[in-house]
């Protein structure tokens, strides 16, 4: 009896389809434009997606302007030069299905966005979305810093996995840097230390911030979990970042509290902690 060794690799039952190495490219660089409508800026805050709601409760916020992200590099007309060759070249069926889903797929990944500027007086804030581009955040960062200019503070709040039983820290940066007035309340919270980080437009902008030796900057970090740029805060954290913000900006916190407090208890319940598989 002669056994005969198989030789054929059975095909996978599930496959993943992914990006092919080979047509793999670098990611396109965006094209930042600011539209503002006002000089004199103040407080300037800056807060990730996921704590947006400490944005859409501040009191009489007004858009006064925009920010765009644009990759034209990704929707560049054909030349003349090119379109007499793609109608010359032969029609496929399956070519041109391909061609369209990636083009599809470079939309999805790389979308023009438009973030609104909103502001009570001369106090500004923008909530910046999630990218999938990080070179986004870094190119987002840098404009911004260099556009706006306040004369004040720039708060700047961020997510972080803390594991020392707080619920918000400061990051302090400027070392060595004449450092400004803060009131007593915010000069009492702890300061954040190793191994603790951040990522998104916060870790951005305070990159940026302190290379140019600004020190001008209120830090708030607030416990979170999840994956980065979909982090779930912990319901006390968002309500002691919100009674930091009012004390900073001299806002009715007691009426600003009540409103985050409810929207927290009515969208993330009266506890937040979950499991993450």
């Amino acid at each position: 009896m002669l056994i005969k060794p198989i030789v054929d690799i059975r095909n996978p039952r599930h496959m993943l389809e992914d990006e092919d190495v080979e047509d793999a490219k670098p990611h396109p660089i965006p094209i930042i434009s600011i539209d503002l409508t006002i000089d004199t800026i103040d407080n300037m805050i800056i807060i990730p997606k996921t704590l947006s709601i400490l944005q859409d409760q501040l009191p009489d916020m007004k858009p006064i302007g925009s920010v765009k992200i644009d990759y034209p590099e990704l929707y560049q007309p054909l030349t003349t030069e090119e379109s007499i060759e793609k109608e010359e070249e032969e029609y496929d069926e399956d070519v041109q299905l391909y061609n369209a889903i990636a083009a599809q797929r470079l939309k999805t990944r790389y979308p023009v966005t438009g973030i609104p500027i909103l502001a009570n007086g001369t106090t500004i804030s923008l909530t910046i979305p999630h990218f999938v581009n990080t070179i986004t955040y870094n190119i987002l960062a840098r404009a911004l810093v260099k556009k706006f200019k306040p004369n004040q503070t720039w708060i700047v709040l961020s997510p972080c996995s803390m594991n020392n039983n707080q619920s918000i820290n400061r990051l302090v940066i400027g070392q060595g840097v004449e450092q400004i007035y803060l009131p007593p309340l915010v000069e009492s919270i702890p300061i954040l230390k190793p191994p603790h980080t951040i990522t998104g437009i916060s870790a951005a902008i305070i990159s940026q911030l302190n290379i140019m030796n600004e020190s001008r900057v209120v830090g708030l970090v607030l416990n979170s979990e999840g994956q980065p740029g979909f982090e779930k805060s912990d319901n006390d954290a968002i309500i002691d970042a919100c009674f930091v913000i009012g004390n900073i900006l001299n806002i009715d916190d007691k009426e600003y509290m009540t409103r985050v407090s409810s929207s927290v208890r009515k969208f993330n319940g009266y506890s937040n902690s979950g499991m993450y598989i």
